[in-house]
């Protein structure tokens, strides 16, 4: 079943078209990797879907569909009701999106309570223990902690906490791996991967990294300058596409030992 609908979306920022004639659905459980070059227009598809376009950023051609529902007809009370909610959103650098002056306990705290009618102490309890399900140690002492005082994989754990808080149907993820060392990235990749078959998450990722793409997707969407050049399911894209954009992007992954991994 579909989840989601983009169709025929133009996005522009003032009179500069930034992207066109986009296209892609997400079938509910579904993972989509969006790949391409810094600039192709990857973030700002999945912030038009959030409706969290930086300023002066519109949808000026087609529709966004969720559930049936048109999500550029939602009025602010709508969008507050559905964001963190039904769709939520993994940043590239989740500790920077916080206060780093204010605990990560506090930060959390007020998430939850934007959301629901709770005592402070029970919204506390239930950070605690979201932290603990994304297998950070002493999750308690991650809520005492200050952003700065947390490393980029805890920073990222934290992220994807508040994320999945209230089982989104819908996770969007902005290189959430890029920041991290290698070991790092595995354990967010494996996690993501966790909320998907615990939750029946469906999830769109972006990212440069292909080796990451590939690992997780079971559609990989390719778009350069402001275009969809390529899409389809992971097998045909890694293996049978012709288009020669892709190619190059596969070319371009080093191998090991003469061996290629994607």
């Amino acid at each position: 079943m579909v989840l989601l609908n983009i169709s025929d979306v133009d996005i522009s920022y003032g009179k500069r078209l930034i992207v066109k004639n986009c296209n892609l659905t997400l079938e509910k459980g579904e993972i989509c990797s969006i790949v391409g070059e810094s600039g192709s227009g990857k973030t700002t598809v999945i912030r038009a879907v959030l409706g969290l376009l930086a300023r002066g950023g519109k949808v000026t051609a087609g529709d966004i569909v969720y559930e049936g529902r048109s999500l550029l007809t939602l009025n602010d009370k709508e969008w507050r009701a559905l964001r963190g909610h039904d769709i939520s959103m993994i940043f590239q650098d989740s500790g920077a999106m916080m206060n780093q002056t204010r605990r990560t306990g506090d930060s959390y705290v007020e998430y939850i309570r934007t959301h629901e009618s709770i005592f402070t102490k029970d919204a506390w309890a239930k950070g605690v223990e979201m932290l603990g399900r994304m297998h950070l140690p002493d999750p308690d002492r991650i809520m005492r902690s200050y952003p700065f005082q947390l490393s980029g994989g805890q920073r990222q754990r934290v992220g994807i906490a508040m994320g999945m808080t209230y089982q989104p149907r819908l996770l969007l993820a902005d290189e959430p791996t890029s920041a991290l060392d290698v070991t790092t990235q595995a354990q967010i990749v494996r996690q993501m991967l966790e909320l998907r078959d615990e939750y029946g998450t469906s999830i769109i990722i972006v990212t440069h990294d292909i080796g990451v793409a590939s690992y997780m997707a079971d559609k990989l969407v390719v778009m350069k300058d402001g275009v969809i050049e390529d899409q389809g399911d992971r097998d045909h894209i890694l293996h049978e596409t012709d288009n020669a954009y892709t190619r190059k992007l596969m070319e371009a992954v080093p191998s090991l030992g003469g061996k290629r991994y994607v």
